[in-house]
């Protein structure tokens, strides 16, 4: 039986395809991860203990971890790591569905669509740091998809309305100095 020829969708995606996907979806995690963590990513070790601890037994190595991420092992062979490996792995990250993450497009795209979303309403929380965020989190967690992106959308359009008003002041002249706010009281 040949497992290359083209139609055949019931058997599964090419080793080293899937090693790249798996590849590409480790990185941008870490990528998330760094970019929340102020530029520093976590190291391989960092992972698997953090992987290992979720689990509550040893399931991953930093080895393996960096196997996945390279979408190589040191001997030049795509990986193959188990689906309970993955599902810990996604754990790890905060995705409570790693194996399908990290081999399925439409899943994957879905989780990080929410990913970003958790990432707006954080920077959101972030630079108003009021209950009144996490209010509008709490409401818009029963939202619909669309809903949720039009949300999105609007608070991407509200900060750079401020950002223009913030530039526009900062670039006004300088005042004459009659004003009130430059007299003394």
């Amino acid at each position: 039986m040949n497992r290359d020829r083209a139609g055949d969708d019931q058997l599964p995606p090419l080793l080293p395809d899937r090693a790249r996907r798996i590849s590409e979806r480790l990185d941008k995690l870490i990528a998330r991860e760094a970019a929340r963590a102020g530029g520093k990513a976590p190291a391989y070790r960092e992972l698997a203990d953090r992987v290992n601890r979720i689990a509550g037994r040893s399931v991953i190595s930093r080895d393996t971890i960096r196997n996945l991420h390279q979408a190589s092992t040191q001997k030049g062979q795509a990986p193959n790591p188990t689906v309970e490996t993955l599902d810990w792995l996604g754990l790890a990250f905060g995705i409570r569905c790693g194996v399908t993450y990290f081999l399925d497009d439409a899943k994957a795209a879905a989780v990080d669509e929410q990913l970003l979303a958790l990432d707006k309403l954080a920077e959101v929380h972030a630079a108003v740091g009021n209950a009144g965020v996490v209010g509008l989190a709490q409401r818009a967690s029963g939202l619909s998809d669309n809903s949720l992106h039009m949300l999105v959308a609007l608070a991407d359009r509200l900060s750079a309305l401020e950002a223009e008003a913030a530039a526009g002041e900062a670039s006004a002249p300088a005042r004459s100095g009659t004003g009130p706010e430059n007299r003394r009281q």
